[in-house]
């Protein structure tokens, strides 16, 4: 990985942004809180991307309660709304499902559903590699199947904002 990081950051830069129509590429999303991600980009138009980010913890050993397989997905699109020398900052709508550990139960697992919205910025170190950072505040409902007589959670938050290193091909 670390030699796949120095070719791409040696390679030379033009002046062109790989936002272009037909770019593909995939990231690794660190979260301020939570589950690290991989993702997949696609640019379906000229600097308009559409994202699919994914999350799994999966506890190995021990068994038993509260050992639950935990997991994410979250649906974007990125508009890139302003690109000035090697940096490009963009808007981003999303929505995501997932099964976490329940707010309401010890060692039991619920479904959670978010909707989110955020600005960030991605520096292209080359027109192959980019990093990059968002701010997103999301409105987050969860226990949604949870055990029964408990709430559902609903909790404004930033906790989907942080960093992530992007490939693009």
């Amino acid at each position: 990985m670390a030699l796949l990081a120095l070719l791409l950051i040696a390679a030379p830069v033009s002046s062109e942004y790989p936002t272009t129509r037909g770019t593909a590429g995939v990231s690794f999303f660190i979260p301020g809180t939570g589950e690290p991600r991989v993702g997949a980009t696609y640019f379906v138009f000229n600097d308009l991307a559409a994202r699919l980010d994914v999350g799994v913890v999966a506890p190995v050993t021990p068994g038993g309660p509260g050992q639950n397989l935990l997991f994410n997905a979250t649906c974007a699109l990125r508009f890139y709304a302003l690109k000035r020398n090697h940096a490009a900052v963009f808007l981003q709508p999303s929505g995501g499902i997932g099964r976490e550990n329940s707010p309401a139960v010890a060692a039991e697992a619920a479904f959670f559903f978010r909707l989110g919205a955020g600005i960030g910025v991605e520096y292209f170190f080359t027109n192959n590699f980019a990093a990059g950072a968002v701010l997103e505040a999301t409105l987050k409902f969860a226990n949604l199947n949870g055990p029964a007589s408990t709430p559902i959670y609903t909790t404004l938050s930033t906790a989907t904002s942080g960093l992530s290193a992007n490939i693009y091909f």
